[in-house]
């Protein structure tokens, strides 16, 4: 599945717009219905994401994968191919609900195709942060922090990215920052999740990227 951007739009409010400015990434519809486009990566059923009625996300919807497939290497995830971004300030809101393999719910950015991209992740089942880069359909680590997730509250996941510079918090904390030697390009951005994590997604803010305080 190839995800490039097919507009420069966003990617031109994002290099040049006041910080200000917000693009609203849109994962669900005002009618109930999935507002990104669908994907995955690794292997396992494929992914199914739906629109979830929730009275307290932003319009009564939130997004949400329903496979429930408990492979290991199942990364479903649902992006804005409207849009590409190398440099941005993100922020997502999600709940995790549950899951057996595993909890995680992901912030996927600079997006190529289903098999280049980053994905800055966490986790309620062992409490950590962790920054990923998948390239090739292969996933490494490039950092990592112990950080309570818990599952059944609403947080916020923030990432920041800067050229070669990379900083996730979560719920206001900086939790890891990662300096890439490699050249990062524009991809498109989105959630992303794991296994058979059951995960809410209300939100995904897209601006500038812009120095705030944590």
């Amino acid at each position: 599945m190839i995800i490039r951007a097919t507009s420069l739009l966003v990617s031109l409010i994002v290099a040049s717009a006041p910080a200000a400015a917000q693009y609203v990434i849109p994962l669900t519809t005002g009618d109930g219905r999935v507002g990104c486009t669908q994907g995955m990566t690794g292997i396992g059923r494929p992914q199914l994401w739906e629109a979830v009625r929730d009275e307290t996300a932003p319009g009564g919807w939130a997004l949400s994968e329903v496979a429930g497939d408990s492979t290991d290497l199942h990364f479903p995830f649902c992006i804005d191919t409207q849009m590409a971004a190398r440099d941005f300030d993100a922020t997502m809101r999600f709940k995790i609900v549950s899951g057996i393999r595993e909890q995680a719910a992901g912030l996927m950015f600079r997006a190529r195709d289903a098999t280049d991209y980053y994905v800055a992740r966490a986790s309620a089942l062992d409490g950590t942060v962790k920054l990923y880069r998948m390239l090739g359909g292969r996933r490494s680590q490039l950092a990592s922090a112990p950080m309570p997730v818990k599952a059944g509250n609403w947080s916020e996941m923030r990432v920041v990215a800067t050229k070669g510079k990379i900083e996730v918090s979560l719920d206001g904390k900086l939790a890891l920052s990662f300096t890439d030697r490699s050249s990062p390009q524009a991809g498109t951005i989105g959630v992303w999740t794991q296994s058979d994590s059951k995960v809410l997604f209300s939100s995904l803010l897209v601006s500038a990227a812009t120095t705030r305080p944590y």
